[in-house]
């Protein structure tokens, strides 16, 4: 269930309102961003979903359902556009060196991860980490580390079963775990 707010910016959206709507990108495009970028590690991809997602969230807001969360619907959304990507083989993987990766590393831990997620340098990280997730390892690791979600949500967002969240989590924390070990 969402606030007031959003339930009236939806509503004034259903009937046409380009304004509201604008309101409505404005609030979440933020949002929307960071996940884009967590999951395809480019900026240019990531400005890119952020424009396919809300024209699929106006092009398809006679379809939602206001019982779920609007974060949720539109988190969905946002992931299957990356997860197409991902799946696709469009977005750029980024090779790193070594030594960058366990340099930016020790960054992350010594500050507030949200400050560096626009860091070309976290970026080579998350990538370098990743490269070897499948899409769908990417996709679930990302929503429960990154974007801290339980795995209830995470199913509603990717439309898998609690049980395969839990076994692509298993593999991705188990191919991260072997990446950081060769470091």
């Amino acid at each position: 269930m969402q606030n007031g707010w959003d339930t009236e910016l939806i509503e004034r959206c259903r009937n046409g309102d380009a304004n509201a709507f604008k309101q409505l990108v404005e609030s979440y495009q933020g949002m929307v961003y960071v996940f884009a970028f967590r999951m395809l590690c480019q900026e240019e991809d990531a400005k890119d979903v952020v424009q396919e997602a809300f024209i699929k969230v106006w092009r398809n807001l006679s379809k939602y359902n206001t019982a779920l969360k609007f974060t949720t619907w539109l988190y969905k959304i946002t992931a299957n556009c990356c997860y197409d990507q991902l799946r696709k083989g469009k977005y750029r993987k980024q090779q790193v060196e070594i030594d960058q990766v366990k340099h930016v590393c020790e960054q992350m831990l010594q500050s507030n991860m949200e400050q560096k997620i626009m860091n070309k340098d976290l970026a080579a990280v998350i990538s370098q980490l990743t490269h070897q997730l499948t899409p769908k390892q990417k996709l679930v690791f990302t929503l429960k580390e990154l974007e801290g979600f339980e795995v209830n949500e995470i199913s509603i967002i990717t439309d898998l079963s609690p049980e395969k969240i839990k076994s692509n989590l298993y593999l991705a924390r188990k191919t991260i775990r072997e990446q950081l070990e060769k470091m």
